[in-house]
Formats: C-alpha cells, sequence, structure tokens
C-alpha cells in the first residue's frame, strides 16, 4: 500500500484518527520540536499512511490548532479538579488562602502529569505568537486560563471583584506558567514543589492587599 493513501480496511472514525494523530503531533512536538513536526514525520510516528492526514485535518495549520485546543482542555480540566479541591476545604474551615493553597497544589499535580503536554505547549505559542492567523488562537488559550482561574477565585471569600479580580487572576496565571517552564528546565521535582510553596506562602498576603489604580 502506497504511504499516501488511505487504508479503506481501516474502519476508525475521522474523529479518532484526529485524536490519534493530535496524540502523534504532541510526542513529536515535545521530542523534536515544530521544524521537524511534518505532517510525514507525525503519520509516521503514528502508524498511519500520509494520506490519513488529509482525511483528519484540512492542514497542518488546522492540526496546530487542535493540539492547542488538547493543550487548553487539559489546563482547564486541571483548573476544574483545583476548583473540587477548593470548596471541601472550605467547608472544612479552613482560610481562603489556605484552600486557594490546597486547589493551586492540586493544579500543579495536574501540570507535572503532562509534561509533553506542556513542551508542546511552549512551541505551538511561540510559533503562534509569530504568525497572524495563529495568534489569535494563542490569545484565545491564555484568556480561557484566566477566566477559568477567576471563576476559582470568586469563590474564595474576601477576593475582590471586577478588574482587582481579573488582574490577579492573570498574575496567578503567569506566576504558574513561570513554574511550570522552571519545572521542565531544571527536571528537579523536589525544587519545583519547593518554589511551588513559596509561591502558596505568599497567597495571603496577594488576597490581602489593595488593588492598585493607575
Amino acid at each position: 500500500m502506497s504511504s499516501t493513501t488511505v487504508d479503506i480496511t481501516d474502519r476508525r472514525t475521522v474523529e479518532e484518527r484526529r485524536t490519534q494523530l493530535v496524540d502523534a503531533a504532541v510526542e513529536v512536538l515535545a521530542a523534536e520540536g515544530l521544524e521537524r513536526a511534518t505532517t510525514r514525520r507525525i503519520t509516521d510516528h503514528a502508524g498511519l499512511a500520509l494520506g490519513a492526514f488529509h482525511y483528519a485535518f484540512r492542514s497542518k495549520r488546522d492540526l496546530i490548532e487542535a493540539v492547542m485546543g488538547r493543550v487548553i482542555d487539559s489546563t482547564e480540566s486541571a483548573l476544574r479538579s483545583a476548583l473540587d479541591a477548593l470548596e471541601p476545604a472550605l467547608a472544612a474551615g479552613a482560610s481562603a488562602d489556605e484552600a486557594l493553597g490546597r486547589a493551586i497544589e492540586t493544579f500543579w499535580r495536574g501540570v507535572e502529569a503532562s509534561p509533553q503536554l506542556q513542551l508542546a505547549q511552549r512551541e505551538l505559542t511561540v510559533h503562534a505568537l509569530r504568525d497572524p492567523a495563529l495568534r489569535p488562537v494563542a490569545q484565545q488559550q491564555y484568556d480561557r486560563y484566566a477566566r477559568a482561574v477567576e471563576l476559582l477565585l470568586e469563590r474564595v471569600p474576601g477576593v475582590p471583584s471586577g478588574q482587582a479580580r481579573a488582574d490577579l487572576a492573570r498574575f496567578l496565571v503567569a506566576t504558574l506558567d513561570g513554574l511550570a517552564l522552571h519545572r521542565l528546565v531544571d527536571e528537579d521535582p523536589a525544587a519545583g514543589d519547593r518554589r511551588l510553596a513559596l509561591f502558596v506562602d505568599t497567597l495571603r498576603a496577594l488576597l490581602d492587599r489593595e488593588p492598585t489604580t493607575a
């Protein structure tokens, strides 16, 4: 069978092929970077014919958007787990900063569990910022993260509303994003945990501070 044709005996649906190709793209991006993540390299890694790619995606850009969607979904899933950890802590009488700290630690475990996805996300975010057509996807990624964190903060007593809450959400996203990158760089779980604990220790001061106006 030619590598450019689709095996007609393969009964997988288009959605199953898309999932398989996204899985392969994440692995190739994490291991080899965007430059080497050609459609042929990705289909080979997935164990599919090259023609299967065009059966599942219109273009490589379409695949990139799907991978970025996978990254966003994974991060939002980790944030939902954080929310699930927050409410029992508050119900058990934890202070606002203690409950938020537990939620952040729960989110962090989700981040640590997906290093390949984190690496792929870095590759694609930088690429998207250089591509006017994809830049909105990168912006949407962080908009959705910030909105998910805002929803988390809405449940925390004493957190200000409006722009102050939005700014705090963006600050938390930026800090955790930086910690996650550092964790990828030094590959030291214990050091990552220490830095996260240091950040969690600052939460009381963050929640108690007065909003700054321009």
